[in-house]
Parts: C-alpha cells; sequence; structure tokens
C-alpha cells in the first residue's frame, strides 16, 4: 500500500501564495519567506538542522512519484524536468507546450486527477513509504491529490 503526502508551505493564516503571483513573479511578493527554514546561508535550498531536517529527509529521500498541477509546474519550468529523480504528473484539461518533450520523467494526465493519481502511484511502486506521492500545489491537494 502506499501513501499520499501533500507537500506545500503554508502561512499561519493559511496563504500559500503572496499578492501579484504571476509567472515572471512565482508565489507572489513575499512567497520566499515560506520557505525560508530550508534555505541554507548561501541562499540555496540546503537541509536545515533539528527537527526541520528530520522532516526535510522523510520528504526527500523517499523514493516516490510527484502530481502537482499545471500552474505549479509551469511557473517552475517543471523543475527542469527533474523533481529529485521522480516522475511528475500533472493532470490538466489542454496537451502540454512543446517544451515538455525535452523532459522525460513529466507526463500530462489529461483524462482526470484521479488518473493522474493512479499513474503517479503505479509509479511509485513500492510499499509504504517507498511508494509515497508527493501533492504539490492547491490544485492536486483540493482535487483529492493528497486522499
Amino acid at each position: 500500500m502506499s501513501v499520499s503526502v501533500l507537500y506545500m508551505a503554508m502561512s499561519l493564516d493559511g496563504y500559500i501564495a503572496g499578492p501579484n503571483d504571476e509567472p515572471d513573479n512565482p508565489g507572489g511578493d513575499g512567497f520566499m519567506r515560506l520557505h525560508e527554514w530550508f534555505i541554507g546561508p548561501d541562499g540555496e535550498f540546503a537541509r536545515p538542522s533539528g527537527p526541520a531536517g528530520e522532516l526535510y529527509d522523510e520528504v526527500m529521500d523517499a523514493p516516490g512519484a510527484v502530481l502537482a498541477g499545471r500552474r505549479t509546474v509551469e511557473q517552475v519550468d517543471h523543475w527542469g524536468g527533474d523533481h529529485h529523480g521522480r516522475p511528475i504528473f500533472v493532470p490538466s484539461h489542454r496537451p502540454p507546450g512543446p517544451s515538455v518533450a525535452n523532459y522525460p520523467l513529466v507526463t500530462y494526465v489529461l483524462d482526470g486527477i484521479e488518473s493522474a493519481m493512479a499513474q503517479a502511484k503505479a509509479a511509485a511502486g513500492g510499499p509504504e513509504r517507498a511508494g509515497a506521492r508527493r501533492v504539490h500545489g492547491a490544485t492536486g491537494a483540493r482535487g483529492r491529490g493528497a486522499g
């Protein structure tokens, strides 16, 4: 059996993006404040210390697959086609743009979020945590992506 993990940062008042969230300003104004807990002194993402580091290890080191909404993946250019070596599934109502052909680990699923989750689950393989699917973005979470 595999599990789903909703993986996103949220402010204490429930926001996941700041004002002016646009493609040239992913996450909006002040968005990176939600991620400061795992940004190293050099400004790059890094493993934090303490309990936050343990959470980071659990999420980043377990194999699996990623389900992410189209807006999320397009704003980050599909993570360059590689999200820590895991396949990425994107539920969408329309086919991807031509640049996705450069990213063999990215699959757009056009027949619903349930199908996208089933494909992510199959790609994750393995029992329990080894088959965890990471769900990124509000669209995936709202669409039963975390269920």
